[in-house]
């Protein structure tokens, strides 16, 4: 039943009992029904229903009427004010209430409550992938990113350091009294102006920002979408064979246009450089004596074995041309094999020794034998540095009966190859031990 239906011959709110109509939708309560009440199609002939919720539901002991007001008094009051809902029930206790509306309407809900269903499929947790968006761009401080955007805070919409960051210190002592003159006043006024001024910029500057930078090095237009640095990489990459160049000295538009048409205008240079680039194509065709697009097709297929036979006839001419100069010849086949497109690694070109070093004079020359002053000169080693090498490795290959090279390299912090040519000359002339010697008493 709803609670606030009325009679609707004397507007009262229908309490138990009362009479429903059963063939029109019509309830009375029972002084009008008594009296004949007639209303719209409904007569007193009708056929008619008592209604009374004295009977029970799910429990005995609780009719339909508690059960209704139960729920009632839930909706209410909220769940687990059992205080209140069992004043407002009147009839039951707060335990009676608690216990019944948790066993038969949570615990083990029956009709005409609805039945849900079991779900078909079981849920299992598993962590959520996700990505950092990465607009607008949030970059590490410090970091590359950070520094082009000149300090400007995307998420926050704000600059470190804002434009004309000083400009309040003009207002610290700026104070108008009543012996200013006309001037004075004028000149306040004046400095209040420029300080308006300011913050209007400041805000077109937040309201544009991104990669357009200025004397100030802040950048302007967050509207235009350059905020976003995928784009800006997207659109330069579009742009690559017409218009590229231009776009950076084209920015400078951006603060008297709108994004719309800035985006008009760019396409717009984009379209007609591709077209001055189809136009040059047909004309090269035209001249050619071609008037098909299908004889164009066979054409660029000709013209393109032409130039790889003119290369092939000419290849001859370029290795001999560059064959005295090796690094060039080098150059000239990486340059062949990446044209061909094969995955050819080439041996680099071999250097040319270096010439001896004349030693005769240096510090250190006359304490060289001979082998050790050839060995000197052809490592290009000053005999001093050699000598102070020599000792060093000696101590240390005493010190613990042999030496490895590895160990010779982290003692000699030199080119590793002239390392290994002073460690084998030592080794050859029996100054160094590879291996522990053996013990006299082995064998």
């Amino acid at each position: 039943m709803d609670t606030h239906a009325q009679c609707p011959g004397c507007t009262i709110t229908l309490q138990e009992p009362y009479i429903r109509c059963a063939e029109c939708p019509v309830q009375t309560c029972l002084h009008c029904f008594a009296r004949g009440l007639e209303v719209d199609r409904h007569k007193s002939d009708h056929n008619y229903i008592v209604i009374k919720h004295d009977f029970s539901l799910f429990d005995k002991a609780w009719t339909a009427a508690e059960e209704m007001r139960l729920l009632e008094a839930v909706a209410d009051c909220g769940v687990g004010n059992w205080t209140d809902i069992s004043h407002q029930m009147q009839t039951k206790s707060k335990q009676d209430c608690e216990h019944h509306y948790y066993r038969y309407y949570i615990s083990d809900a029956k009709y005409p409550l609805p039945e849900l269903e079991d779900p078909m499929i079981s849920m299992h947790p598993a962590p959520v992938t996700y990505k950092m968006c990465e607009d607008p761009p949030r970059p590490a401080v410090a970091s590359l990113s950070y520094t082009e955007m000149a300090g400007y805070l995307a998420a926050r919409g704000d600059f470190t350091t804002e434009y004309n960051n000083y400009a309040e210190t003009d207002l610290r002592e700026l104070e108008f009294t009543e012996t200013d003159g006309e001037l004075d006043k004028e000149l306040k006024i004046s400095v209040l102006d420029i300080y308006w001024h300011c913050l209007k910029e400041r805000q077109r500057r937040k309201r544009l920002v991104h990669m357009q930078f200025f004397t100030t090095r802040q950048v302007i237009v967050r509207n235009y979408g350059l905020i976003n640095l995928q784009k800006l990489q997207a659109q330069s990459r579009r742009f690559d064979a017409t218009i590229r160049s231009w776009v950076e000295g084209l920015r400078s538009m951006l603060k008297v246009c709108s994004p719309y048409e800035w985006d008009k205008y760019l396409e717009g240079l984009h379209y007609e450089l591709e077209l001055r680039q189809e136009i040059k194509r047909l004309q090269e065709y035209r001249h050619a004596g071609i008037t098909r697009l299908r004889s164009a097709r066979l054409y660029r297929n000709l013209k393109t074995s032409q130039d790889q036979t003119k290369e092939r006839r000419n290849a001859l001419t370029n290795v001999l041309s560059n064959l005295k100069d090796e690094s060039a010849t080098q150059q000239w086949l990486q340059r062949q094999a990446a044209l061909g497109g094969a995955p050819v690694t080439l041996p680099n070109a071999s250097r040319k020794s270096a010439p001896p070093l004349d030693i005769i004079g240096m510090p250190g020359y006359d304490k060289l034998l001979p082998r050790e002053k050839e060995m000197c000169a052809s490592v290009r080693l000053v005999p001093q540095a050699f000598l102070d090498f020599k000792t060093l490795l000696v101590n240390e290959c005493r010190k613990h009966g042999c030496l490895k090279l590895a160990q010779a390299r982290q003692m000699i912090k030199i080119d590793v190859n002239k390392t290994r040519k002073i460690y084998d000359f030592l080794v050859a002339e029996g100054l160094l031990n590879k291996e522990p010697l053996p013990a006299a008493g082995d064998g």
